[in-house]
């Protein structure tokens, strides 16, 4: 039986040479493309054709908690409207990724919520080109 052990504190995600910090239970980071890769076409007696996808844009979530230092930061960015660089980097030794991309952008003004408890504001990045390394 393989056992792997993954360590939430081997990812790290930069934006502009910031480390963001203050993540919410809900984890750490979702990457995704934002469309597929290939688009499969079946005739009528079958015969299957595939369209490749040329859109390898993506999203990054970043799930923080409202206490987080890295939102004012984040907002500032957003407020600027200007592109920015991110990285992601997964040392574990089980399925490990290095995400490092130029000109994306923060998709909209994070959330500012206030209230008794603290909360989870997502962080949506928009990636132009994802590349896993």
């Amino acid at each position: 039986m393989d056992v792997q052990t993954y360590d939430p504190k081997k990812v790290t995600v930069n934006i502009n040479g910031r480390v963001i910090t203050g993540f919410a239970s809900d984890g750490i980071i979702t990457l995704n493309h934002n469309e597929d890769i290939v688009t499969p076409s079946v005739g009528a007696q079958g015969d299957v054709a595939y369209a490749e996808n040329a859109n390898n844009s993506g999203n990054a979530a970043l799930p923080l908690m409202s206490t987080s230092s890295s939102l004012a930061f984040i907002r500032e960015l957003c407020a600027k409207r200007k592109a920015v660089r991110f990285s992601v980097s997964d040392a574990n030794d089980a399925d490990a990724i290095q995400v490092s991309e130029e000109n994306c952008r923060i998709l909209k003004m994070p959330d500012v919520p206030r209230g008794k408890e603290q909360t989870t504001v997502t962080v949506n990045v928009y990636i132009p080109s994802l590349n896993y390394r």
